[in-house]
This record gives C-alpha cells, sequence and structure tokens, in this order.
C-alpha cells in the first residue's frame, strides 16, 4: 500500500493507488480460499489419490496371477493418513493359517507402497458363492 502512495506521488496517477489496492486485496483474498480449502480438505476424507490407487491394483494384479482374488476394495485419506480395507479371497481348503499368512502378506505389501497406511483384510473363501455375490454387488454398474 506505501509503494502505491509513492508510486501516485512519483508519477502523478492518481487511479494508480485504488488499482494497487484492489490488486493486493485479490491477492488477499485468493491465499484465504487457497488456506480454506486445505485446511478443510485435511478434515474430509476423500479417496487415496488415483497414483496410490494404481499402486494398491497393481499389487493385488500380482497376487492375482498367484490364484487370490480380491473384491470390497475400500479406500480413503485422513489427514495424512490412509486407510484400505478389501476382502482377500483364497482357496476354501486353506487352512485358517495360510489365509491368515497371505493376509498378513498382502498387508505388509500395501504399507509398503503406502507407509501411513492402515490396512484391514477380510478373509473369504473364493468357493463361498456369498462372497461372489459379495463381489457382484462392488461392481460399478455398466
Amino acid at each position: 500500500m506505501i509503494a502505491g502512495v509513492g508510486l501516485v506521488w512519483l508519477s502523478g496517477w492518481l487511479w494508480l493507488d485504488p488499482a494497487i489496492a484492489l490488486l493486493v486485496a485479490a491477492n488477499i483474498v485468493w491465499t484465504g480460499w487457497r488456506l480454506m480449502q486445505r485446511s478443510a480438505a485435511g478434515l474430509m476424507d476423500v479417496s487415496l489419490p488415483a497414483a496410490q490407487l494404481e499402486q494398491v491394483e497393481a499389487l493385488l494384479a500380482g497376487y492375482r496371477q498367484q490364484g487370490l482374488d480380491f473384491h470390497a476394495l475400500r479406500t480413503r485419506q485422513a489427514g495424512s493418513r490412509a486407510f484400505v480395507i478389501l476382502h482377500v479371497l483364497v482357496p476354501g481348503h486353506w487352512s485358517v493359517q495360510q489365509g491368515h499368512d497371505w493376509a498378513e502378506r498382502i498387508e505388509a505389501d500395501i504399507r509398503r507402497a503406502l507407509p501411513h497406511a492402515h490396512v484391514t483384510t477380510h478373509l473369504e473363501p473364493l468357493e463361498d458363492p456369498v462372497s461372489m455375490v459379495d463381489q457382484e454387488l462392488d461392481r460399478p454398474p455398466g
């Protein structure tokens, strides 16, 4: 603002002071808007960014090649924390220990890809018709 008064005094252009004042005011409004957006985004839960979601999907694709399957993948970002929830479908003849070991491996791989992630898995047998019904409900229409 003082610079605007100085420029008016040096140049004699009276319109310069209010023009500079308007530019300063617009900058304050814009900065305030961005600050409010960032603050509100930190309070809201949103899905993981596309790049991180693609990392998780690529990781799961590797496990699909080994005979496992997945559905009900849910992700959200809350502040600096990421949350990943998914159902892991394993062969029904596996022991609980086998399924649990694979789920732990998958969770660890996701945590390595997303260091601040909290990962929750739910085991289901591949052959269970209820698992397949749930899988169909999780897919988007079309």
